[in-house]
């Protein structure tokens, strides 16, 4: 039986080509949860439905390289610049990889092709009459003896009172910032205030003069851009724009291709932003083009709340002043932090688990489920222990695996009872109600009400075979009455396998083993007819975690 009812395939329905992004990490350090939630993970859920749904598209990830933060690091290991660099990129892929992230490509921003888009943007800006010198005023550190970039620059947040805000942005209240605004300021080489503020010549971009174009931007996209971020944007826009400096004083990044500022390099947020084009390049240069200068092509772009100025008002000003014809976001997808005992996950103070840790702890495929199971969509989450157990113990384990093993070992057992794949009625209606939700909530970039549908299934699938007892049933060799029920079961733990394959592809990968469904499934496969294959080797696809993981995670806290 049929799950769609003259709906055509989804592939029918939506005809287009997709980028899909995630915000590059920055690997001055291995990222940590919070990042992983906050952009990569829901991401490559997304592309993994569109996969599924056989909508032509890439997903572009890569590692942000630049930045005093690395330069420093590199220092402190005694090692040179781009090798640290290179081989934090090369750590962070690999972690990446074992979290199951399937990128089309991967790759980083110090790169010679993406100099090339950087320098081709930058000049296209520079002939249009958007950049600017200006002469301002840098932190010097008397200690150090160097300018010291607005991001090594430390102190209390002007606006919430934060301690850990940084010249040129709030973590914590999300506001970008003016060094010269930071109540307190320390130098975070050598944690001293002996600080005090130079003149230097910089270039920046002309926000003003592109005010309107953002504008035009924000309105064109308001219906496809987080809540948070849509307000956010229009209260920073209000403010009213300001230039914003692209270069500094710094040895490592990219040189500036401009008489008399050969000895600054681009400010990393300036190439990293333009990395999602470099690195695309970088994959295809023929098809990136293709991909990044089709007007038809939707950019769907994922990131964490401090990352929103830098794409719903400098990337789209930057794509709209240089006037080369890359195209500008058309879906923003903007989440809230994890935060552990409401401290957020960050990187440079050393909270919260990162991806290499939190593998050691449980595999890909729990960490996936639960964080999308929690995923920040509108308000920070607090992330426990607790409520990590209770995903995993409770909903992955006792409704999802138990389900799937329960039906998968009795079918398998009494395999000559077992005939025909008719689907009962009113149990088709409810898959189909299930499976239209799903589909809609992903249409819309719901991923973690899209997982509560396949939850929902569980407990159908579940509540059935409890109701009708299909043990019993086989032990009265009632192959009728057998066959009725557990046709039903398999016909939901088929739906399940598929609508799982998003969030935990080898759980869904092994499920799908057993309907004859190899590779990457796609969604109509729901509309072909069930074949069950009987195993006498079931395997639990999930299991309960206990007091190892328990005190390993506190350890964390």
């Amino acid at each position: 039986m049929s799950l769609s009812r003259n709906r055509g395939t989804l592939g029918d329905r939506i005809k287009r080509r997709v980028i899909v992004t995630s915000a590059l990490p920055y690997i001055n350090g291995m990222p940590h949860l919070g990042n992983l939630v906050g952009s990569m993970l829901p991401a490559d859920i997304y592309s993994r439905y569109l996969q599924m749904a056989g909508v032509e598209h890439i997903f572009i990830c890569g590692s942000d390289q630049h930045g005093t933060p690395i330069e420093l690091s590199a220092i402190r290991n005694g090692i040179d610049t781009e090798k640290f660099a290179d081989s934090m990129h090369e750590r962070t892929k690999n972690a990446l990889l074992n979290m199951e992230c399937d990128f089309t490509y991967y790759g980083k921003t110090h790169t010679e092709q993406n100099k090339r888009v950087v320098y081709r943007i930058f000049e296209a800006l520079d002939r249009n009459g958007y950049i600017s010198e200006e002469e301002v005023m840098q932190a010097y550190c008397l200690l150090d003896m160097r300018f010291i970039p607005d991001r090594m620059i430390e102190g209390i947040c002007p606006y919430c009172g934060s301690a850990h805000a940084r010249g040129d942005q709030c973590d914590d209240c999300g506001r970008l910032l003016d060094p010269q605004e930071i109540v307190g300021p320390k130098c975070s080489i050598c944690g001293k205030s002996e600080i005090e503020f130079r003149k230097t010549k910089n270039l920046a971009i002309e926000l003003p003069m592109l005010s309107e174009n953002i504008k035009d931007f924000i309105r064109s996209i308001e219906q496809n851009v987080s809540k948070n971020a849509l307000n956010k944007t229009t209260s920073y826009v209000d403010a009213g724009l300001k230039s914003r400096q692209i270069t500094r004083d710094l040895k490592w990044g990219f040189k500036v291709p401009k008489k008399g500022f050969e000895d600054k390099v681009f400010y990393v947020w300036f190439d990293a932003v333009i990395g999602y084009i470099g690195i695309t390049m970088e994959w295809n240069e023929a098809l990136g083009e293709e991909y990044w200068t089709d007007t038809n092509t939707e950019l769907v772009q994922f990131m964490g709340k401090d990352n929103i100025e830098f794409h719903t008002v400098i990337w789209p000003a930057i794509l709209e002043g240089s006037s080369i014809g890359y195209i500008k976001p058309t879906r923003i997808m903007v989440y809230e932090y994890l935060i552990s005992g409401k401290i957020k996950f960050s990187k440079s103070r050393g909270v919260g688990l990162n991806i290499e840790n939190a593998l050691d702890v449980m595999g890909a495929e729990y960490w996936r489920f639960v964080l999308s199971y929690l995923l920040p969509e509108t308000s920070d989450m607090d992330f426990s222990v607790e409520l990590i157990f209770e995903v995993v113990n409770k909903i992955m384990n006792d409704k999802i695996g138990n389900l799937v093993n329960r039906a998968f070992t009795i079918s398998s057992k009494n395999r000559a009872l077992l005939s025909g794949n008719s689907l009962r009625e009113i149990t088709g209606r409810k898959i189909r109600e299930k499976l239209g939700i799903y589909r809609n909530d992903f249409e819309n970039v719901r991923m973690r009400e899209a997982l509560k549908q396949i939850v929902e299934l569980a407990d159908l699938g579940n509540e059935i075979m409890s109701v009708e007892k299909p043990w019993e049933l086989a032990k009265a060799e009632d192959a009728e009455g057998f066959s009725k029920v557990m046709n039903d079961v398999l016909h939901i733990c088929r739906c399940i396998g598929i609508m799982l394959w998003p969030y935990t592809p080898n759980a869904s990968t092994y499920i799908l083993r057993h309907f004859g469904i190899d590779g990457k499934p796609q969604i109509d496969e729901l509309q072909k007819s069930m074949e069950f294959l009987p195993d006498d080797d079931i395997k639990p696809i999930f299991s309960k975690i206990g007091e190892r993981e328990k005190n390993m995670l506190s350890g964390f806290g």
